[in-house]
Formats: C-alpha cells, structure tokens, sequence
C-alpha cells in the first residue's frame, strides 16, 4: 500500500510541474530535427504536434491564439505555440507551409523571437475574405501589419535570412524562385531565437504543417539572389 501510494504521488507531482510548465507558456521537452542545431523548445505549448518520419513538422494551435502586439491600444497577444531553436550569427532557414485554412487569420509562420515585444513574424495567413494570404509582422514594441500577397493554394515556401543584425523575409510557389517581401532589423540585443508557429486568432484552432525544412548557417551575399 506504502508502495503505490508513493508512486501515485510521485506521478501526481510529475502531472504538476508538466501543468505548472505549460501554464508559463514554456515547457521543458527538447525537440531534434536533422539540420537544425542544437534542440528546440516550445514558446507556449501546442494543442498537439509531431515530426514524422519524414521530418515534416505539424503544430496544432489552442482556440484564440496569436502573437500581436496591437499599435492602438498595446493588447498584448503572445499565446500561440512557436517551436525556437538558437541559430548560428548568420543563417538561411527555408520550409514548405501548409495550412489547414478554417477561419480568419488561421496561419503557419516562421518566426523570429526576442521577447514579448521583439518579434517578427513570415506568416501564410488565411485573409478575412477567405484568401491565403502572405502576411509579414514586425514587433519593436508595437507590431505593424502588412499584407502581401495573395495564392490560389494552401501551401508555400517561405525563407528566413539573416546576415548581421538584417533579416530578409522570402516566400517562393516552387521553392526555386525566391521573392523578396521584406528587409528589417529588430533593433535589439536580445538573443533571437528561430522557429516555427501555428495560431488561430478567431477560430477554434488550426493546423499547419512544416515540410522540407532546411538550414544553412551562411550569410547571404546578395539578398536578390
């Protein structure tokens, strides 16, 4: 009886701190995907994700989740589940999304995190008017929001380059013909993290996959190549 009441406590304390972890909205499990360096770590926790034997990542994201910080009024977003990894100084780091389109805003992202208020986010973003819809986000305290472009398909390849303290946001419907969507700094000196977010803003949760992930730790010579 002393046996397994011990060992009902024990897990029972295991349960707590897992639940005390989530609630932080981070969580202590390593991840490993070939080419990436290092493990990665959850900033906020999925509904439920996997890496399959093909190395395609799925995140499934919580009902009324987003990273936003809005620039009328300061509400701060940051519940959505964003997969981070430490980079190299400079990187190239490219993947194939796909996103199960439901409602408003449903998206998959790369995304780069600093903290709460240094952000920036490469999303393929499901539009109010049911379009998929390139969407980029930069965060220096308050966030601005930019449109892009919009595609007839649930699935693109988008590209984050970094060289010096300039990211380049990419996105390409082949995968060989890059385009160039936007050029910024965060204007920090925060440690910025890398990885890979699911949100559902208004919906009840979305799905969106990450497939042929790649990884070089270069510096891009010339960003229009």
């Amino acid at each position: 009886m002393k046996s397994r009441l011990v060992r009902t406590m024990t897990i029972s304390g295991l349960l707590l701190c897992l639940a005390s972890a989530l609630a932080s909205g981070q969580t202590t499990l390593s991840i490993s995907i070939p080419g990436l360096p290092g493990t990665l770590n959850w900033q906020n926790a999925p509904r439920t994700w996997n890496i399959d034997a093909k190395n395609v990542l799925t995140i499934s994201s919580s009902p009324k989740t987003d990273w936003f910080v809005d620039p009328f009024d300061g509400t701060v977003a940051k519940s959505a589940p964003i997969l981070l990894f430490t980079p190299d100084p400079d990187y190239v780091l490219s993947a194939q999304v796909t996103v199960k389109f439901a409602t408003k805003w449903d998206a998959g992202a790369l995304m780069l995190w600093g903290d709460d208020h240094h952000w920036a986010k490469l999303s393929f973003e499901f539009s109010p008017d049911g379009k998929p819809t390139l969407v980029t986000v930069v965060t220096r305290g308050l966030s601005d929001d930019c449109n892009s472009v919009q595609l007839s398909a649930d699935s693109v390849y988008l590209r984050i380059a970094k060289s010096g303290t300039t990211y380049v946001f990419y996105f390409s419907r082949n995968g060989q013909s890059w385009q160039i969507l936007r050029t910024f700094s965060l204007d920090t000196e925060l440690p910025v993290r890398v990885g890979f977010e699911s949100q559902s803003p208004a919906g009840p949760g979305a799905v969106a996959k990450f497939s042929t992930i790649t990884y070089d730790p270069h510096r891009t010579g010339n960003i229009y190549k």
